[in-house]
């Protein structure tokens, strides 16, 4: 979108940085987008402490999101705004929001197959919930499954290790099951 914009001796470059809002302007051209003639670099859209976790996000959407595709910025920005409110697993959450968003994510009451609701444990297999006559896979807690959702929704819930883990896996394979290369800090 602005060509050149980068290259050390443009005025633009200091303005460019990720994670901020920008107001910009541009000079429209016969074809494409047209010229870049001003930018205004706004607020940060997280905390500096965020910034990786920020950047993260930002790459997996790239991956998720196309360009010229009609969908990803929304997506994208109500993922950020949750990484900048969560307080607990604030990536995973965001993260898990994202992948919601594209629709690669289904109820957590139920199985995706039969539609059984399981108040006990049920299985992650292939990015799908299962009950066990539907198949096996990860175990998946209700606890887990509860805590998900209240963590979607903004309550603070305490994690263990081993569910945060098992979140992390559920959030590896989807994006693996999709041809998305998951990040370092999603693998471990």
């Amino acid at each position: 979108m602005a060509r050149g914009a980068r290259r050390p001796k443009s005025p633009f470059r200091a303005s460019l940085e990720p994670l901020y809002t920008l107001q910009i302007s541009w000079r429209p051209g016969r074809t494409g987008m047209g010229t870049l003639t001003d930018i205004h670099r706004g607020q940060s859209l997280l905390e500096t402490s965020q910034s990786l976790d920020g950047l993260e996000l930002l790459a997996i959407a790239s991956r998720l999101f196309q360009e010229g595709d009609p969908h990803g910025f929304e997506e994208t920005a109500s993922a950020l705004k949750l990484l900048a409110r969560n307080s607990k697993q604030p990536l995973l959450v965001a993260l898990w929001k994202l992948l919601e968003q594209t629709g690669w994510l289904g109820d957590m009451s139920h199985c995706w197959h039969c539609g059984t609701e399981e108040n006990g444990s049920m299985f992650w297999n292939e990015g799908h919930l299962l009950c066990g006559a539907c198949g096996k896979g990860m175990e998946i807690s209700a606890g887990l499954r509860k805590s998900i959702a209240a963590l979607m929704l903004g309550e603070r819930v305490m994690l263990s290790e081993q569910n945060a883990g098992r979140w992390r896996e559920m959030i590896r394979l989807i994006l693996q099951q999709h041809g998305v290369k998951a990040t370092d800090s999603i693998k471990s």
